[in-house]
C-alpha cells in the first residue's frame, strides 16, 4: 500500500461499468449526486461488450429478450433492430445511452477495486473509503501496486454483477482427460477455439450452453456435439405464435396459481416441439421452477441428430466420458457451461460475513438490494437474476429506489422488517429447482412492481385508464415504470403501445370482460 495515497470526495462510487453501473450513474447524475464510476477494462457494456481472451459474450450472441423488455425505460432501442439484437446492436445501444446522458465523463477506466471500508464520522454519519488502484489493458495487472486512490463517498452502488467468477465442477478422472477443459467464459466462437472437426461434450443446458452446441453443430462441423445434464430442461423457442415468447409474461398470469401457469406452457411447448422425453431433454422440474432455457434451434439440431443430449458426467477416463445412464463416448473438447458464482473479493471479511452466504451462493439483502444492518448506503444493483425477461429493467428500478432513499425522499423499513422479508423470500424460492442461479430468482413484474411502489412509480390502472388493458394482459416492456412517479417519461405511453399483446392474452380479457358483463346481467336480471 502506498504510504502517501491519493485521496478524493464525491457523493456516490459505483463499482462496474456494465448496463447495472451505467444505470445507477444515469439515476444518480439526474439527481444531482456528484457521481464516479469505476471500471477495471477500458470500455462500458460489461459483459455485453466482446473481448477476446476474456470474459464478455461469444461472437455470435443474440439477447435471448427482447428489445422490449430489455432496454433502459426512458431509451428504447431503434425500431430498425430486430426483436432479438445482436451483441453488437447491443453494445452500440450501451454507447448511445451513456453518449447522450453524458456518463462516460464520468467513468475512471482502468481502476480496479482493491478495497471497500466503511468509516464513521460525526459529522456526516456512514462514510465509505474505496481503494482502487490502476490497471494494464487486461483489466487485471496493477501497474504500480505501491500507488492507490482512496476515494471517499457518502453512498457506494456496488454493480459487479454475479457472472465474474465461473463455477468449475471437478469429475472423478479430469486430471486424465487427454484434451482441452475450458469454461463457456473463454469460448467465443467454434473458429476462435480451434475445436472444427472436433468431438464435443457441453456440460450444462442453460442458455450459454445451448448456444454454444448449435454453434459447434452449425458453423464448426463438429465430429459430434454432445449435450450432458444432470437434470435436463423445457426447451422454450424464443418466438410463439410468432411474437417474443416474454411478451407473454403480464400481471394476469400471476392471478394464476404457478402450477397451473406452468402446466399451461408446458402443454404449449409439447404442441410446438414434442415431448421433452423424446429428445432425451428429461426436465426434473415444471417449467416454471427454473429460469426456461431459450433456443430457436435446438431441438431442430437434436432432431437432425446434430446434437445429442446425454445425462450427468459420471467419470473421465483418458478421452473416454462416461455417463451416469451407462453411456460412454470419447471427446476431443470439454466445454463446462455451469455457471457462475456470486464472487466479491474486495469486500472486507466482515461485510462478506454480513452479506454473502458462500456455501448457498445466496445474499442477505432486503429486496436484493440492502442490507438490514447496513441500510441504504450501500447498494448492490444487478444482483438478481430473472425469471422471465430481463435484468436491464429490474437493474434500473434499483438504481432508481437507491436515488430516491438517497434524497431522504422515501425510506427503507426497520431493520427487524427488512430481515423478516429476507426469510420469506427465502421460503418461497423453494418454488424453484434447487440450483445456484435461483438463489436470486425473480419474476421481474412483481418485482419491479413491488420496488416501484415504495417511491411512487408503480403502474396503477385508475392513473392510466386508457393503457389499463395492456397493463394487465400486455408485457408492456420496460417504459410502463416510466408512466408516473419521480423522472417520469413523457414518451412512456407511446413506447407502451408499441409493444405488442400476445393474442393468448389478449382474447382471455375479452373473455373474462365478456364472463363478468354476463355475470353482472345476470345479478341485474334479480334486482330489476
Amino acid at each position: 500500500m502506498s504510504s502517501n495515497p491519493r485521496e478524493s470526495t464525491v457523493d456516490v462510487v459505483v463499482i462496474g461499468a456494465g448496463i447495472s453501473g451505467l444505470a445507477a450513474a444515469k439515476c444518480l447524475l439526474d439527481d444531482g449526486f456528484k457521481v464516479t464510476v469505476l471500471e477495471r477494462s477500458g470500455d462500458i457494456g460489461g459483459l455485453w461488450t466482446y473481448r477476446e481472451n476474456d470474459y464478455g459474450v461469444m461472437r455470435f450472441t443474440h439477447i435471448n429478450v427482447s428489445k422490449h423488455n430489455y432496454c433502459f425505460s426512458d431509451f428504447p432501442f431503434p425500431d430498425d433492430v430486430p426483436d432479438y439484437p445482436h451483441n453488437k446492436d447491443m453494445a452500440k445501444y450501451i454507447k448511445d445511452y451513456a453518449a447522450h446522458f453524458k456518463l462516460q465523463e464520468h467513468i475512471k477506466f482502468f481502476t480496479k477495486v482493491k478495497r471497500l471500508e466503511k468509516t464513521e464520522s460525526s459529522e456526516k454519519g456512514t462514510l465509505w473509503n474505496v481503494h482502487c488502484q490502476r490497471v494494464e489493458d487486461d483489466g487485471k495487472t496493477v501497474k504500480s501496486p505501491e500507488e492507490e486512490e482512496i476515494i471517499t463517498a457518502r453512498y457506494v452502488a456496488i454493480a459487479t454483477g454475479h457472472h465474474a467468477s465461473p463455477v468449475d465442477p471437478k469429475f472423478r478422472g479430469e486430471e486424465t482427460f487427454k484434451g482441452e477443459i475450458i469454461h463457456s467464459v473463454k469460448y467465443k466462437d467454434v473458429i476462435y477455439n480451434g475445436m472444427e472437426g472436433k468431438k464435443v461434450l457441453i456440460i450444462g443446458i442453460g442458455n450459454s450452453a445451448v448456444d454454444v452446441a448449435v454453434n459447434c453443430a452449425s458453423q464448426g462441423r463438429c465430429e459430434s456435439v454432445y449435450i450432458s445434464t444432470r437434470s435436463g430442461a423445457w426447451v422454450v423457442p424464443n418466438y410463439l405464435f410468432g411474437l417474443p415468447t416474454d411478451l407473454y409474461a403480464c400481471r394476469a398470469f400471476f392471478y394464476i396459481p404457478w402450477k397451473v401457469g406452468s402446466a399451461i406452457f408446458e402443454n404449449i411447448v409439447k404442441l410446438i416441439s414434442g415431448p421433452p422425453k423424446r429428445w432425451n431433454l428429461n426436465p426434473k422440474m415444471r417449467l416454471l421452477q427454473t429460469q426456461p432455457t431459450v433456443s430457436p434451434c435446438l431441438i431442430h439440431h437434436i432432431q437432425r441428430h446434430d446434437i445429442r443430449v446425454v445425462s450427468n458426467v459420471q467419470s473421465i477416463d483418458g478421452s473416454k466420458v462416461t455417463f451416469v445412464d451407462g453411456q460412454s463416448a470419447d471427446f476431443d473438447v470439454i466445454v463446462k457451461c455451469t455457471g457462475y458464482k456470486i464472487d466479491l473479493p474486495f469486500l472486507s471479511e466482515d461485510l462478506k460475513k454480513t452479506i454473502l452466504d458462500e456455501d448457498s451462493n445466496s445474499i442477505r439483502l432486503y429486496k436484493n438490494v440492502f442490507n438490514p444492518e447496513i441500510g441504504h448506503s450501500l447498494a448492490f444493483i444487478g444482483f438478481a437474476q430473472p425469471a422471465s425477461g430481463g435484468l436491464l429493467s429490474m437493474s434500473e428500478i434499483q438504481a432508481r429506489w437507491f436515488t430516491e432513499l438517497a434524497r431522504g425522499r422515501c425510506s427503507l423499513p426497520t431493520p427487524l422488517t427488512m430481515k423478516e422479508d429476507i426469510r420469506e423470500d427465502e421460503a418461497m424460492r423453494s418454488r424453484y429447482y434447487h440450483s445456484n442461479r435461483h438463489t436470486i430468482q425473480k419474476d421481474p413484474i412483481l418485482y419491479n412492481d413491488d420496488i416501484t411502489s415504495m417511491f411512487g412509480a408503480k403502474p396503477e390502472l385508475l392513473k392510466n385508464p386508457t393503457l389499463a388493458w395492456r397493463l394487465l394482459f400486455g408485457s408492456c416492456g420496460t417504459y410502463q415504470w416510466r408512466l408516473q412517479g419521480p423522472n417520469a417519461w413523457s414518451g412512456a405511453k407511446e413506447a407502451v403501445l408499441k409493444v405488442p399483446v400476445t393474442g393468448m392474452w389478449h382474447y382471455t380479457g375479452v373473455a373474462l370482460v365478456v364472463l363478468v358483463g354476463l355475470w353482472l346481467l345476470y345479478i341485474l336480471s334479480f334486482l330489476f
